[in-house]
């Protein structure tokens, strides 16, 4: 297998699970499980992400800041646990 290939699979999974992690969170807290599913996926050490892609159409720095992914859900990895973190975004974006 090709290593770009290897780590598109990995990321697949990785977001794949964090989707099956936060199911039940969302059902309780009236999030919409499909819009999250399709969001963009961040990873890093200790966190992942799901966040809303923007449709705006970037013009160099003039509206750089309104491009920018919005952040909608994080899963973080602090004292041996995972916590579930909305941030200003979830209701915006992820509310049924």
């Amino acid at each position: 297998m090709k290593k770009d290939n290897q780590k598109n699979m990995e990321r697949e999974l990785l977001k794949a699970l964090a989707i099956e992690y936060v199911k039940s969170y969302c059902i309780e807290n009236g999030l919409s499980y499909e819009k999250l599913r399709s969001q963009s996926f961040i990873f890093t050490c200790n966190e992942c992400a799901f966040a809303q892609i923007s449709n705006i159409e970037p013009k160099g720095l003039i509206n750089d800041a309104e491009t920018m992914p919005k952040v909608t859900l994080i899963i973080r990895h602090e004292n041996d646990c995972l916590k579930i973190i909305e941030t200003e975004y979830t209701k915006e974006f992820l509310e049924i």
